[in-house]
């Protein structure tokens, strides 16, 4: 992942990425690692936005929906169950979850993230809603 982040006094102020897609720099905040430009495309049926990526964007997310309706017929499923059933790796789950595409549920607190801000344990994503909020 490319990723850049602007830090001061120890607090991560902002996140520069590049979009899978179009390769451009944008500030990211959360989701899907698309520019605005790109993400815009979304508005579309799911369909055709998949269409309108790259061929490795495409396959990352035909693999996100094919993950995603998985853990919607499957919502207890663990981790390596999702990755086995679906041929994905963990870590790229794990990424999703850290993208807040999915998010880890209640039963599983041992498995949750700490926000990089400030420790608070967290579900996905980076930051917890108070330091998101603060910035």
């Amino acid at each position: 992942s490319h990723l850049i982040s602007i830090i001061k006094e120890r607090k991560v102020i902002m996140e520069v990425r590049v979009c899978k897609n179009c390769r451009r720099l944008f500030k990211y905040i959360y989701g899907p690692e698309l520019c605005q430009n790109c993400r815009n495309l979304t508005s579309q049926e799911e369909k055709e936005f998949t269409a309108s990526l790259q061929p490795a964007v495409r396959e990352d997310e035909e693999k996100y929906t094919q993950v995603r309706d998985y853990i919607l017929a499957h919502p207890k499923a663990m981790i390596i169950e999702i990755a086995e059933e679906n041929d994905i790796s963990p870590s790229k789950l794990l990424e999703w979850v850290r993208q807040e595409r999915f998010e880890f549920s209640e039963d599983s607190k041992f498995a949750w993230f700490e926000c990089k801000n400030c420790g608070t344990k967290i579900k996905s994503g980076v930051l917890c809603n108070q330091c998101k909020i603060a910035l």
